[in-house]
């Protein structure tokens, strides 16, 4: 048996709570409805844990586990990324395994247990046990390693992305209940294992059933109805999820660092919208193509499927017994994102790279990249200048105050073997305006009630970040990011930090004498990758999984 190594901590328990927002987080706290995350953020260092550009679960989760920017593992968004758009497969664990906190934890002989991380799918052997999380198919049986485990779990693993479209939200709530019941059953009997030296789980839901309960919440949502029998259930939820967290640590040593953190924070979805291919034409970057058949096609059935109230049969059976058409419509309402859809491609110098809600891209029309490009790469530079100062001066007509929170050049955030695969500017909008499809003359617009009702919340930059544990000094924690949670497990499980890892360790949270004890240290390779060759999804599983990112609005 491999000696592992000595190290600050004996054993590390990390808990994710997809989407989970302090704004949600403390109010209950003072009304003592969340005992468990009270005593943690009482005791231990807290702060905002500012997440990745986007602030999408897939590239957030990958940084999680593996330390590095986007640029650097390639995962920006659940969809491939390709020049010029997002591609039409589904990304998966075959794109970075092999150089996780999970890989490096193995190698150096600890014993891991990773349950339900989004991204995991297909597991890979780890020393331990691995349990894939979201987006996982359930037309297959291959979600653990070792194998046998997934018999042991069960129907824990089922998906049912249809259901949960068209439930109604107190059987929605129901599903939910109930998946979180028998994880909490499952993860104390995993933290059972005396032997586990480092034990990470994802709670997913927490992001799931905000897309979906936010408006029963929020009086200031749209249609919000004072007397619905459904106000609360976010907050339920969250006491449930607390009581869920507290079992569980009932089996972390005393000594143990617990680390609760979230990929990304939550809000309530903007009212309105903001259309960038309409606000290139407006600033000169782009010419918008005569209205051809497939343009035309795909405007009507966006409209029409977008005019169709949720609830309806119509819907139901659109969606559940109509694949190709759902094919189509999927399509259609990403079409406009995609090169050459709805522009002029010999007239127009740069056309819109759909990233999120709130984080745009922009790509410049370059010749020898694009496959009409117009400008020339002499020019790049100048073309994307001009671009960012028009994006500086754009002013919300209705206020007088700046549209975009911040604009970059890629370079400015990512950087890596993939970094070439980011959109050449990203637009980061104030919260009040979400990104549109709009290909008219309209540069503002609003929400359609339908996208409010289908998903009332949606992902902002500040997660939470909650560290506790011996020799961890409490109090307010200061400028921590995502990409430095891995950094900072790493090195509280003794382990050296490999060169490629992109964040810091927190030596803030800990006291100074437990760092001066445990110096960190700098691996002497860039971790190991795996031959992943030959992997991916089916066109079931891929047509499952879209249908259900879909239901929660990431595509």
């Amino acid at each position: 048996m491999q000696e592992v190594p000595p190290r600050p901590f004996r054993k590390v328990f990390c808990v994710g709570l997809d989407g989970a927002t302090f704004d949600v987080i403390d109010p209950m706290i003072e009304q003592g409805r969340l005992p468990t995350l009270a005593r943690l953020l009482e005791s231990g260092a807290r702060g905002s844990l500012a997440s990745t550009v986007p602030p999408l679960s897939a590239p957030a989760w990958v940084t999680f586990m593996t330390g590095e920017n986007p640029g650097r593992h390639g995962i920006y968004h659940f969809r491939a990324m390709e020049q010029g758009a997002l591609g039409s497969g589904l990304m998966g664990s075959w794109a970075y395994r092999g150089r996780t906190i999970f890989d490096h934890a193995s190698r150096a002989g600890l014993k891991v247990t990773a349950f339900r991380v989004p991204m995991t799918y297909p597991p890979w052997p780890i020393n331990g046990v691995m349990v894939a999380g979201f987006p996982t198919p359930d037309t297959r049986t291959t979600y653990s390693s070792p194998p046998e485990i997934a018999e042991w779990v069960g129907s824990l693993m089922k998906l049912s992305p249809m259901k949960s479209m068209v439930a109604s939200p107190e059987v929605q709530a129901q599903d939910y209940d109930y998946y979180l019941e028998r994880s909490t059953e499952t993860l104390v009997e995993l933290a059972k294992d005396c032997e586990v030296d480092f034990f990470c789980y994802v709670n997913s839901l927490t992001d799931w059933i905000a897309h979906k309960f936010w408006r029963f919440d929020d009086p200031n949502a749209p249609g919000f109805d004072p007397e619905a029998p459904q106000n609360g259930l976010l907050q339920r939820f969250y006491e449930k999820t607390d009581a869920s967290l507290g079992a569980l640590l009932e089996e972390a040593p005393s000594d143990a660092l617990v680390v609760v953190m979230s990929d990304h924070g939550t809000g309530p979805r903007s009212q309105r919208r903001f259309n960038t291919n309409a606000w290139l034409t407006s600033v000169g970057m782009l010419t918008p193509s005569e209205v051809r058949g497939r343009l035309f096609f795909s405007t009507v059935v966006l409209r029409a499927k977008q005019a169709v109230p949720n609830k309806t049969s119509m819907k139901q059976w659109l969606w559940k017994k109509a694949p190709p058409l759902r094919g189509m419509l999927r399509k259609s309402a990403g079409g406009l994102s995609s090169y050459g859809r709805g522009m002029d491609c010999s007239r127009s110098k740069a056309y819109r790279m759909s990233f999120h809600d709130h984080v745009e891209g922009v790509n410049i029309n370059l010749i020898g990249r694009e496959p009409e490009g117009i400008v020339a790469p002499a020019d790049y530079e100048r073309a994307r200048d001009a671009l960012i100062r028009a994006a500086q001066s754009t002013v919300d007509p209705s206020t007088g105050e700046d549209v975009f929170q911040e604009v970059f050049k890629r370079e400015e955030l990512y950087e890596g073997d993939h970094a070439e695969r980011a959109p050449d500017v990203i637009l980061v909008l104030k919260p009040v305006f979400e990104f549109g499809l709009g290909s008219g003359k309209q540069v503002f617009s609003t929400v359609s009630p339908s996208r409010l009702m289908r998903s009332s919340a949606t992902h902002r930059p500040e997660g939470i970040l909650s560290i506790a544990g011996p020799k961890v000094v409490p109090g307010k924690l200061d400028g921590a990011r995502l990409i430095d949670v891995p950094a900072t497990l790493l090195w509280a499980l003794g382990l050296p930090i490999p060169q490629d890892v992109d964040g810091r360790v927190l030596t803030d949270a800990f006291d100074p004498e437990l760092v001066a004890e445990w110096p960190i240290r700098a691996g002497d390779h860039e971790a190991s990758k795996q031959d992943n060759a030959g992997e991916a999804y089916t066109s079931e599983e891929e047509e499952q999984l879209a249908t259900h990112l879909e239901d929660l609005g990431y595509i």
